[in-house]
């Protein structure tokens, strides 16, 4: 019995790996991330003023096919996500003739490693083209983070230029991964659904992450936040 699955292990391994010479593709790509946070709150109105982020993403690729149609990709790829956040007041009292504004802003920036194995299916386009469609899961380890802000007031008296006030403060610091309660879980993950299109050895393509688990930190029931980004990316396959 022990030979006989020997036997069956070493001949479906031996098959694999000559299928696999004769169909797999290895690649490089690179693009853009716009990501967000979907906030789960219990009063979702404090959120109104937080915004995407734009950031970079670059990866390599592993592909092999089961069939014409049907195979699986290995990704390993940087991801840079995170969040803005703008709030602003401009107001002018003419009666008392003075003027305040200010402005807070602010971008955390999380840097991961991402591993993504997908599930491809192909569908040609003629002899060299293909559309294809993806979907699997997702998993990513926290490296570094950043959070800078900024915060800007003003106070104008059209009258007195002496009360005028100007304050505009910045700094960055670093953001803290871990279960401490006071930054974000090294561990995101969640599933992506993808689209692309191959042009001979070029492809571009189109993903959205969408985050599962609670990565903030703050251990509070009510309020939750998810990875949500969406990414084009552009890149270039050295075999077929």
């Amino acid at each position: 019995m022990k030979s006989t699955l020997n036997y069956i292990f070493t001949t479906s391994l031996t098959l694999l790996l000559s299928f696999n010479l004769l169909s797999q593709s290895y690649g490089i790509g690179a693009g853009i991330n716009i990501s967000q946070l979907n906030f789960n709150s219990a009063d979702n109105a404090q959120f109104e003023d937080y915004r995407s982020l734009l950031g970079l993403n670059m990866g390599f690729y592993y592909a092999f096919k089961f069939s014409k149609n049907m195979g699986l990709r290995l990704g390993l790829a940087y991801s840079l996500k995170g969040f803005g956040y703008k709030s602003e007041y401009d107001s002018s009292l003419d009666l008392d003739n003075v003027s305040t504004s200010y402005v807070i802003e602010s971008e955390t920036r999380l840097s991961y490693i991402q591993l993504h194995p997908m599930f491809k299916y192909t569908l040609p386009l003629g002899e060299e083209n293909t559309f294809y469609a993806m979907m699997g899961p997702y998993i990513s380890v926290g490296i570094t983070g950043a959070l800078s802000e900024r915060q800007s007031y003003s106070y104008i008296d059209y009258i007195d230029p002496m009360n005028n006030i100007n304050i505009d403060n910045s700094n960055t610091e670093e953001v803290q991964f871990g279960q401490d309660g006071g930054g974000f879980d090294y561990v995101n993950y969640g599933f992506t659904p993808v689209i692309g299109l191959q042009l001979h050895s070029f492809f571009i393509e189109v993903s959205y992450d969408i985050g599962l688990n609670d990565i903030q930190t703050n251990n509070e029931d009510d309020f939750k936040a998810y990875d949500r980004t969406f990414s084009i990316k552009i890149g270039y396959l050295f075999g077929k």
